[in-house]
C-alpha cells in the first residue's frame, strides 16, 4: 500500500508543477513563456475519491502591455481578467535609448501615494515600496527590454495600474477590470 501512496503523491506533485517569474527576473530579450505542467505517467491506479480532492490550478492568463514610443503612455489603457485567475503580465518597453518603465497594480485611489512612497526606493528598488496598496508590480524594464510578473487577480472590481518611475504616474496609467 505504501508504494501506491508514494506514486500517487509524486504523480500529483508532478502534475501541479508550474513556472512563474519573480519580480527579480527581468530580461532585455523576449520573455520566456510559462512552461507547461510536467506530464506524469504511472501504471498504478488511484482511487477516484483521492484524485477528486486535489484542487484545480487557476487558469493562467497571458497579458502583454508596452510603452508607446518615447512617450509616457501604455499601449493599452485597459485590461480585463477574471477574479482568481493567475496573471502572467509581460511589459515591453519601447525602443532602446528611451525611458525606463514599470507596471504597478494599485488599490483604487492610491496612485499618488504609491508613486510618492516609491521615490525613496530609487532605481535599485524599482521605484516601488511594497505595501498593502501595491497589489503587483514588475521590475523596471530597461529601454528596449522587457520585464514580467505573475500574480493572482484580486477580487472583482476596477484597479488602476501606473508606471511609478518619477513623474510618470500622472499620465502613464490604465485600469485592470476584474470580472467575477
Amino acid at each position: 500500500m505504501l508504494p501506491l501512496r508514494i506514486i500517487f503523491i509524486c504523480s500529483l506533485l508532478a502534475s501541479v508543477g508550474c513556472s512563474h517569474a519573480t519580480p527579480e527576473q527581468s530580461s532585455e530579450s523576449e520573455p520566456t513563456k510559462s512552461a507547461a505542467p510536467l506530464a506524469s505517467s504511472t501504471t498504478a491506479s488511484t482511487p477516484a475519491s483521492a484524485a477528486s480532492v486535489a484542487p484545480k490550478p487557476a487558469p493562467i492568463v497571458e497579458l502583454e502591455i508596452g510603452a508607446v514610443g518615447s512617450t509616457m503612455a501604455f499601449d493599452k489603457k485597459s485590461l480585463t481578467v477574471h477574479a482568481g485567475s493567475q496573471i502572467h503580465l509581460v511589459l515591453k518597453d519601447a525602443k532602446p535609448g528611451t525611458l525606463m518603465h514599470n507596471w504597478v497594480l494599485v488599490r483604487p485611489g492610491t496612485e499618488a501615494a504609491v508613486a510618492a512612497a516609491g521615490l525613496p526606493a530609487g532605481p535599485a528598488g524599482n521605484f516601488v515600496t511594497p505595501g498593502p496598496d501595491v497589489l503587483a508590480f514588475t521590475p523596471m524594464a530597461p529601454p528596449g527590454g522587457s520585464t514580467e510578473v505573475t500574480f493572482q487577480a484580486p477580487p472583482a472590481g476596477t484597479y488602476p495600474y501606473i508606471c511609478s518611475f518619477p513623474g510618470h504616474y500622472l499620465v502613464m496609467k490604465g485600469t485592470l477590470t476584474v470580472t467575477p
